[in-house]
């Protein structure tokens, strides 16, 4: 398959990926989901359906069971958040961001890519099969951007140490990464943990991503109509996320001595726009949860056109 074909391929499997952010798009706008709904769905897709979903792509995953892959794949996840971070500083050089003008803030925003709410649909869109480890390897990457995200992002945005806290740890997904690895290390998955419950997980975990990406679309919605936009903010939140930092992360995937299967999660992390998370993080600790917010809508929309050229060229650059 030609690098062509290639795009035209990823482009077909992320287009569900937008038909959903869509969906929650319009079903605000529509007042189908109130703004009072949102909270209790997104509380049930974050605590309960996503923790399942963790659970049972890990849960008889043979490909965990090595400790030192599982170690691999959380490193290439914190290493390839600081690859997107270093891309977004060098941007906010280029643009000569300061330090009280959003350096801080873009540098995270800039530099965080949706690594688990945009990657797990587009894995489960790429990768059909009932019994592909790539969900569970996904999660186990996605320790690496946890820990990047709440220690040096908290570092570059806050300006020092004092805000890190080891309840960061106790985040549900990472509590769920956690268990899934032990059973795995030690196999007593096998015998802990019977069908009808690894049947119970799959059913809920399945509802997991629609859930999640529905509220993402409606959060947007919401989100889209409070924004001052800034030609500025637009144009290197675009460069430094949708173009430096992809071409800097598959560098990272294709040097790196890592298996197939954690190349092709760090392809598909490299491609993907910037979170929301950051905008979160920026209102609770003095940034400019704006300048944040900008970033991810505008990369969101762009990286539609994006995201399929940045997968193509990746997966041939690996193969």
């Amino acid at each position: 398959m030609n690098l062509f074909d290639s795009a035209g391929v990823t482009f077909q499997a992320i287009i569900p990926v937008y038909l959903i952010i869509g969906l929650g798009w319009l079903s605000r706008r529509l007042h189908w989901i109130l703004p009072s709904h949102e909270a209790p769905i997104a509380r049930l897709a974050l605590e309960v359906c996503y923790p399942c979903l963790v659970l049972s792509s890990m849960l008889g995953n043979e490909m965990l069971r090595d400790p030192l892959f599982s170690l691999m794949a959380a490193s290439a996840g914190f290493g390839g958040c600081m690859m997107g971070i270093a891309a977004a500083w060098l941007t906010a050089w280029i643009f000569r961001y300061k330090v009280g003008t959003g350096l801080r803030t873009f540098t995270l925003a800039a530099g965080i890519q949706n690594y688990s709410f945009f990657a797990i649909p587009i894995i489960a869109v790429m990768y059909t099969k009932p019994d592909n480890p790539m969900m569970g390897i996904l999660m186990t990457h996605n320790v690496g951007c946890e820990i990047a995200v709440w220690t040096v992002g908290l570092i570059i945005l806050s300006g020092g140490f004092g805000q890190i806290s080891p309840k960061i740890f106790l985040r549900g997904p990472l509590i769920g990464v956690a268990l899934g690895l032990v059973l795995a290390w030690t196999g007593w998955d096998r015998y802990l943990v019977p069908a009808p419950v690894k049947q119970t997980l799959q059913m809920l975990g399945n509802c997991a991503i629609p859930l999640c990406v529905l509220i993402f679309g409606t959060t947007m919605y919401d989100s889209w109509k409070r924004i001052e936009w800034s030609p500025r903010i637009i144009s290197s939140g675009i460069i430094g996320r949708l173009m430096v930092a992809p071409a800097l992360m598959l560098l990272l995937a294709w040097l790196l001595p890592v298996p197939q299967e954690i190349r092709e999660i760090m392809i598909i992390q490299a491609a993907i726009p910037s979170a929301m998370v950051p905008a979160l993080i920026a209102k609770q600790f003095g940034g400019q949860p704006g300048l944040a917010l900008q970033i991810c809508l505008v990369t969101t929309f762009v990286s539609f056109a994006t995201l399929p050229l940045w997968l193509a060229a990746g997966f041939y650059l690996i193969s």
